[in-house]
């Protein structure tokens, strides 16, 4: 490979690093058909659940992972398992219980 060659993908590269750090996708996400926007604490909540490796499973499919008292909605935010899937309910962003996965932060 030229010198030259290596530059040009070395830069291109870093254009691209650059760009991704300028934005955020948390912050520019739009909820799109079947998603459901919550407020920024509930969906740190849920992003904190999910990094933790999720539910872990045996014998019960419908348990409480974490209740959380939301500061900015003023209630009360349940993630829980539900048949293996992991659900969020909010009296504000999720009143019905929501899977996780169809979450988006509230621009």
């Amino acid at each position: 490979m030229t010198p030259i060659r290596t530059l040009l993908i070395l830069a291109a590269a870093f254009a691209m690093l650059a760009q991704g750090c300028t934005t955020s996708k948390h912050d520019v996400a739009k909820a799109q058909a079947g998603q459901v926007s919550v407020c920024t604490k509930c969906y740190d909540q849920i992003r904190k659940v999910r990094s933790t490796g999720g539910p872990r499973g045996g014998l019960a499919t419908n348990r409480t992972v974490i209740t959380h008292m939301c500061e900015e909605c003023k209630d009360e935010m349940t993630i829980y398992e539900k048949d293996g899937v992991l659900m969020v309910r909010c009296v504000t962003c999720a009143p019905e219980g929501v899977d996780c996965d169809r979450c988006v932060p509230k621009e």
